[in-house]
């Protein structure tokens, strides 16, 4: 089988490119045999990658070249093609977004050999969809409690006239009466005492969708019924990354804050009954604050938390979800940094191929794609948002493949393929064994095996993730 090996090289690698505008490189193809493709394709997108579910979206394809290459020359092919308007390159913790040109060639009866370049992509505006204000229809912590219990009281009324009528034994009312009880607790302590001493607290905080360094301005009005000391009164602004990675009963939402700024307006004071207490709320979003994102799987919200700080009694506490949109400034061609949390200096992950950098094992990577491993199409996009990436890996050899290189282009020369397992989660893994690991392999039998490797491809006929060692 030919080889056929294709890369990608940008006319500007460094450059931070605005969203809506074009990047421009060339797509180089070298074959050791004649090759016949159907397409050499090349396409603009984006892909997350972290400890969430891989999300992705595509921009626009065109196709470069469709024929024959000659054994023993480049061939090479520019390309122009637009930048996506969103979502805005980010890197963070849990979280990092990524723009990249693909190229891949299609081999009829062959592997599709494929390339990928990363570069970073600065918004100058939003989301295509207007972001929706998720205020506009909260309801107030008393009817949200009250819709709650009526709720509850029917429901666990009907269940009540079931078990009854079946004749199931009287005690279990009493643990059917818990739930109720639990909620009735949590109204009376996060609404009724808070209200007892403070009264109709009234609130409101605007704009709630702003750009980088705009201020939320507002209003918190009080008029206690009884002579209150507080500790403080305080306007939390937080942000976080909120992932989630698995589906089903393998479900779990990651969150990750990366920024969490009190600002108090009223420390150690007392609160005169009968009394109105305006105090004007004034809170500024740092100039570097990235956008939230609402992408599958991969959000970064951001959120103003207002706290009535009472000694030795329930605090009063309120939340507004607030929308962080870019400016529409576009950024300096030389800028080449991607959006980070506030504060935080990280290297864009195009310069970081080895994941210990980021903190991502190859145990939390495994656990994806066992959870994945029965979704075909999930799992080979997996596959390909962690294409590249080392790991220090431990396995348990299985036994040799007779692969040649002709069979698998991720054979090593003088190397050969050999099937293992990881540890927890018993992932069923294809190592590429370089000439060098040979009589390492030959003396470990089929014990466990512990080294460095990085992530090729996923083999989907034998449903195995393609390690190559070295």
């Amino acid at each position: 089988m030919a080889k056929c090996d294709l890369s990608i090289e940008l006319d500007d690698p460094k450059r931070m490119h605005p969203g809506g505008g074009n990047i421009t490189g060339v797509v180089r193809v070298d074959v050791d045999k004649n090759v016949t493709t159907k397409g050499l394709e090349v396409s603009t997108g984006w892909k997350t990658h972290g400890r969430g579910n891989v999300a992705s979206g595509q921009f626009e394809t065109i196709t470069l070249f469709t024929g024959e290459w000659r054994a023993g020359e480049q061939f090479e092919y520019r390309f122009d093609l637009p930048v996506g308007h969103w979502p805005p390159s980010y890197h963070g913790d849990y979280l990092n977004v990524d723009h990249y040109v693909n190229a891949r060639a299609k081999i009829p009866w062959g592997f599709d050999p494929k390339a990928a370049q990363s570069f970073l992509m600065r918004p100058t505006g939003g989301p295509d969809a207007d972001l929706k204000q998720k205020n506009s229809i909260q309801l107030s912590p008393a009817v949200g409690c009250a819709l709650l219990a009526v709720f509850m009281t029917i429901f666990f009324g009907i269940l009540v006239t079931i078990i009854m009528t079946a004749g199931a034994p009287p005690f279990l009312l009493i643990f059917i009466g818990f739930a109720p009880l639990i909620g009735g607790l949590y109204f009376f302590f996060k609404v009724l005492l808070p209200k007892y001493l403070l009264g109709d607290v009234q609130c409101n905080l605007e704009p709630l969708q702003v750009t980088p360094g705009e201020s939320l301005t507002g209003e918190l009005v009080v008029r206690p019924r009884k002579n209150v000391t507080v500790n403080g009164i305080k306007v939390t602004l937080y942000g976080a990354e909120r992932v989630v990675s698995g589906s089903g009963s393998n479900r779990t939402t990651h969150t990750k804050a990366f920024l969490e700024r009190d600002q108090v307006f009223h420390a150690d004071t007392t609160l005169q009954a009968g009394q109105e207490h305006r105090i004007p709320l004034d809170v500024q979003v740092p100039g570097d604050a990235p956008p939230s994102l609402d992408l599958p799987s991969n959000e970064l919200i951001w959120k103003a938390k207002l706290r009535i700080d009472i000694p030795r009694w329930p605090d009063w506490t309120k939340e507004f979800a607030i929308a962080v949109v870019p400016s529409g400034q576009e950024m300096p061609s030389d800028s080449g940094a991607a959006l980070q949390a506030p504060g935080a200096a990280r290297a864009p992950a195009a310069a970081a191929s080895d994941s210990r950098d980021s903190g991502i094992t190859f145990a939390e990577t495994a656990q994806h794609f066992w959870g994945l491993r029965d979704d075909e199409q999930a799992v080979n996009e997996l596959a390909d948002a962690v294409s590249g990436l080392s790991f220090d890996i431990e396995a348990f050899v299985e036994r040799r493949l007779l692969y040649s290189g002709e069979e698998d282009p991720h054979v090593f020369k003088d190397g050969y393929a050999i099937w293992a397992h990881f540890t927890d989660p018993p992932l069923p893994l294809v190592l590429y064994v370089p000439h060098d690991l040979a009589d390492e392999f030959e003396q470990i039998g089929r014990d466990l095996w512990r080294g460095q490797g990085t992530i090729v491809g996923w083999d989907s006929q034998h449903r195995r993730l393609q390690v190559k060692l070295g």
